[in-house]
Formats: C-alpha cells, sequence, structure tokens
C-alpha cells in the first residue's frame, strides 16, 4: 500500500496528533473493561511524554469510552464518540461538540422495512432510553422504557434499531444478520439525511448527516490546531474506514477486514500482538 505524502518516516514525517480506536484496536473485542495491554498504555506514555497529544475515536458513548481511556493514561484532552456524534473534554467533564438529529423520519423508514424493530435513543451522557421489546443484552447505561413516540420526541445523537424477535429467527438468519442490516439500511435511510452503522447481530446505529469518525476527529484537530496532514489514526473496523481515509497517517489493525486494510497506508500488527504499541514505537520508541 501507498502512503500518502507528508506521512513518510523517510521524509522525516512525524504524527502531532494520534487518535486510536479501542474495541478491536486497544483491548480486545466485545471487552469493554478489558485493560490495554502494559505494551500499549507504555507506547502510550512515551507519546504524551514527547508532547504528542492522543485521544480516542470511538463508536461507543461517552460514559462506556471513560474508564478505557483514563486505563490508557488520557488526561487533558478531548474524546471522540459515538462513532463521531460527540465530542467530550473528559476533565472538565463537558460536551465540546455534538451532533444531533431528528430520529423519527429514520425509525419509521426503518419500520416500513420490518416492523419487528425495537429501538433505543442515546440521551445527553443520561444513558438510552429504550422500548420495551429492546434486548438488553450488553454492558451499558439504560436509564429507563419508554413507548416509541416519546422515545423519538426529542432530537438524539444516536438512534439504535435492532430485532425485536432476533431469538426466534433461527440459526440461517443470525449467520446473515450483519448482511441483512447493511441491505435493510441501504434501502430506506437517505445518506444525505442520515449517516449509519451496522454491526453482525443486526444492529443498527443511526446518526445524523455526515457523521462519522473522520468529522468528530477533525474537529479535536480544529481545537488544537492540528492539521490532518499530521493526524496519525489507528484503527480495525468499518467504522473506522472514514478516519482512516481522512488522517495523514492510517494504519490498520492486523486482523482488521480486506476492506479496512484497502483503505489504510499500512497495516500493522494485531490487537493481541499489540499493534498500536508496535506503529507508537516506529515514532516514540
Amino acid at each position: 500500500m501507498s502512503q500518502r505524502a507528508g506521512a513518510n518516516p523517510d521524509q522525516g514525517w512525524r504524527p502531532k496528533l494520534v487518535v486510536l480506536d479501542l474495541d478491536g484496536t486497544v483491548v480486545p473485542y466485545y471487552q469493554e473493561r478489558a485493560l490495554p495491554n502494559q505494551r500499549v498504555r507504555d507506547a502510550v506514555a512515551a507519546t504524551l511524554a514527547a508532547g504528542v497529544p492522543v485521544t480516542i475515536a470511538t463508536g461507543r458513548a461517552v460514559w462506556s469510552a471513560l474508564p478505557t481511556a483514563a486505563d490508557l493514561g488520557l488526561h487533558g484532552i478531548q474524546l471522540v464518540c459515538s462513532n463521531g456524534a460527540v465530542v467530550f473534554d473528559a476533565d472538565a467533564r463537558q460536551v465540546r461538540h455534538e451532533v444531533t438529529f431528528d430520529p423519527t423520519p429514520a425509525a419509521q423508514a426503518l419500520l416500513s422495512a420490518d416492523v419487528h424493530l425495537a429501538f433505543a435513543v442515546e440521551r445527553g451522557l443520561s444513558g438510552f432510553l429504550h422500548t420495551a421489546d429492546f434486548h438488553l443484552d450488553f454492558p451499558s447505561k439504560f436509564f429507563g422504557v419508554a413507548d416509541l413516540p416519546e422515545l423519538l420526541s426529542q432530537p438524539t445523537t444516536r438512534l439504535v434499531a435492532r430485532p425485536s424477535d432476533g431469538d426466534t429467527r433461527g440459526e440461517e438468519w443470525h449467520g446473515a444478520a450483519a448482511r441483512w442490516a447493511e441491505e435493510l439500511v441501504a434501502s430506506v435511510l437517505d445518506p444525505a439525511k442520515n449517516s449509519w452503522e451496522t454491526g453482525y447481530t443486526g444492529w443498527i446505529d443511526v446518526s445524523g448527516p455526515n457523521v462519522n469518525k473522520a468529522t468528530g476527529a477533525a474537529m479535536l484537530a480544529a481545537d488544537l490546531g492540528v492539521d490532518v496532514a499530521d493526524v496519525l489514526a489507528i484503527g480495525d473496523g468499518s467504522n473506522d474506514m472514514p478516519m482512516l481515509r481522512w488522517a495523514g497517517r492510517s494504519v490498520a489493525m492486523g486482523q482488521a477486514p480486506d476492506k479496512v486494510k484497502a483503505v489504510a497506508d499500512v497495516v500493522t500488527a494485531t490487537v493481541d500482538e499489540d499493534g498500536v504499541a508496535v506503529e507508537l514505537e516506529r515514532w516514540f520508541g
């Protein structure tokens, strides 16, 4: 893979801002409270000691991202959360940037394609408000149950949809759930009005238009006065692809899907092999 201009270590380039995905990059998948390996923590500490800010860009909400940010030793920096919809100042405990949207049209469009959908919305730092049939089978902050009209009554940073009858759809459906979600949203949502990410369980995240990790990281870089050409970004998932295309130097994790590797400048080791540390040690070892 070719490197873009300005991101070549042989030409004296060095990052001025490092942006890290969390799950599958800093910590293993689906283990929100797993500690980053010591080598990764040491590499992040060396980067910070060199005067280069390190932040995270994650699909997690703020309350879920904060513990892992602390595990990495990140202080005095803003965090990009909710796939770019929220930029949060962890020290001041304040939202610096927030992109909200009216979730009603998207929810109605999704229901027109599949009536067996349950919904949740992100309500600031409080957590998720959800319909009664939304399966609470993952660790998060759920603070209340509401009927759909109430759920959709306020702007939100994220609308979540998932099948309410997923347990009854059979093994064949579960194996195709990711494709089902991708095809469903592409058939009914307008990219001019919404952004979205889908998951392997049939999970659907919907945000406002042109919201992704790249837009969130760009707001942070602007706040810091760092040019995009001087940003190093590392990630592993499809929701990292806009950020990897955007950054001056982009690095895909070794276990990332081929489509993610294809948009990155280089590929590092896997998350189990401390790929983040391998990359950071190149600059700050």
